[in-house]
């Protein structure tokens, strides 16, 4: 049996990008999202969740470090997603990490600290009690700052993803770029992923988003940079289609 065709797949949810994969992501590995802000990162792992639990029937988790659950609801309606039914229905559990990180008090189910350990308990446990398929991790950038030391933040990132491999889920680990050249920005981030896909934003006369799939392991894949929208139904990969020339 051909080890390639043969690996248990993950349908992304993202127009255009399973036909880039082969026909998604390998099931219950970890990769990194990668890109500057304004890229689409989180609009891309919302559209991972989303689509995961309604039209595969995965449940979802989304930990969110960088935004308040409130605004991240929002976001999400403007595109149609109504993650609260989804929560409400015990589908979707979304842990509350922003708080913690800007110091103001939360009423939010699920809350975490700023601390990988905490967030490891936490997922474990959420994973069980919901079912949960797909993980979207929103940013370990974020999470990686708390922790002064950087020799201990690539410690603390390699841990966090050999437990989340471990788990009988997919995982969306969302890091943010500082540059194009630069996705590891703390020098392990690239390395310890099954799977890398940056996401470019790039200025001119018109606002040009492109996607890459670095690596992912496993699996025959598309290399090519090929350009993306985000439209009012979310992220749309133009994946028979060559970067075009917006300056």
């Amino acid at each position: 049996m051909d080890f390639i065709n043969s690996m248990p797949r993950v349908t992304t949810g993202i127009s255009g990008l399973d036909a880039l994969l082969g026909g998604g992501f390998p099931r219950e590995r970890t990769i990194l999202i990668a890109g500057p802000a304004g890229a689409g990162k989180s609009t891309f792992g919302l559209q991972f969740l989303y689509a995961g639990i309604i039209n595969e029937d995965e449940p979802g988790i989304y930990v969110s470090f960088d935004e308040t659950l409130s605004n991240v609801r929002a976001d999400a309606l403007s595109y149609g997603w109504n993650l609260k039914t989804l929560e409400d229905q015990n589908l979707l559990a979304m842990v509350d990490g922003f708080s913690e990180r800007a110091g103001v008090s939360s009423n939010e189910k699920y809350k975490t600290k700023l601390e990988v350990d905490e967030l490891l308990t936490q997922l474990i446990t959420l994973i069980d009690s919901v079912g949960a398929e797909r993980v979207v991790i929103d940013s370990i950038t974020a999470l990686a700052l708390s922790v002064d030391d950087e020799l201990t933040i690539r410690k603390e990132i390699l841990k966090l993803s050999a437990v989340m491999s471990s788990l009988t889920c997919t995982t969306l680990m969302i890091s943010e770029m500082q540059t194009e050249s630069e996705i590891s920005r703390f020098g392990v981030e690239e390395f310890m992923a099954q799977g890398v896909i940056t996401l470019k934003y790039q200025f001119g006369k018109k606002g040009t988003r492109s996607l890459q799939i670095r690596k992912m392991r496993g699996i025959n894949h598309s290399m090519v940079e090929r350009p993306f929208l985000i439209t009012k139904n979310g992220i749309e990969v133009y994946h028979d289609e060559i970067i075009f020339d917006t300056l």
